[in-house]
């Protein structure tokens, strides 16, 4: 089962490792797309979240990754990690945009989901600024029955933020945020989105074989 395990984290590796590599009409994973102005900006899994802009959708072009270096604090939390960013999303509230992503290593949950902020899109303003802002959510493996990846901001009727995430493990989760988009509200409020019945014998550190991910709201 370790072998196999294995070579499945080296197939989703190279995997992971061409996509994101082409320009033109790249071939992306876990893409979002942001526009600001008459230029689409897109962000991508891939080494410090891969980027690239358009004019039509159609024409791409490779833009510089929004992390020059990996987060400070990935590696304390998933020593497994090896560099690439997973399913950012994007958000433009209140003048700032709010780039939320994943820092993990296949098949584990240790986890977490960071927020990078910046006033612009456009490298060649003067206030354009990546300032990364920490960890958000952070799963423990043996602690908690989730995944901390794949976030999705979403806001409700009354204009509360939420946070929906996860794959694997007991399903996908959502959390309440505090106005500033960067902490957990408290008092606490999570929720179950969904779920599948997950085998009860399995190590609760295990993946487990109830596969449920990539959530998203409109």
């Amino acid at each position: 089962m370790k072998i196999v395990r294995h070579y499945i984290s080296l197939l989703l590796f190279f995997t992971i490792m061409v996509s994101c590599a082409q320009t033109d009409k790249p071939i992306t994973h876990d893409p979002v797309v942001a526009k600001q102005g008459d230029t689409y900006y897109l962000f991508c899994t891939g080494p410090g979240i891969t980027s690239f802009t358009s004019k039509d959708l159609k024409t791409w072009k490779r833009a510089d990754p929004v992390f020059s270096e990996q987060p400070k604090w990935a590696k304390t939390i998933a020593p497994g990690f090896n560099g690439h960013i997973w399913a950012p999303d994007i958000t433009f509230y209140k003048g700032t945009y709010y780039l939320y992503y994943s820092v993990s290593a296949f098949g584990k949950n240790t986890s977490a989901i960071g927020l990078v902020i910046n006033k612009t899109l456009n490298p060649k303003d003067e206030n354009y600024k990546w300032e990364d802002q920490g960890v958000v959510i952070q799963s423990v493996p043996n602690r908690d029955l989730w995944n901390a990846i794949d976030p999705n901001l979403i806001f409700d009727e009354n204009g509360t933020p939420w946070l929906a995430f996860g794959s694997f493990w007991s399903g996908l989760k959502m959390v309440k945020l505090k106005s500033n988009l960067k902490e957990v509200a408290n008092p606490e409020e999570w929720h179950a989105i969904s779920k599948r019945d997950r085998d009860p014998d399995l190590e609760d550190s295990e993946p487990g074989n109830a596969a449920l991910e990539g959530t998203i709201h409109f």
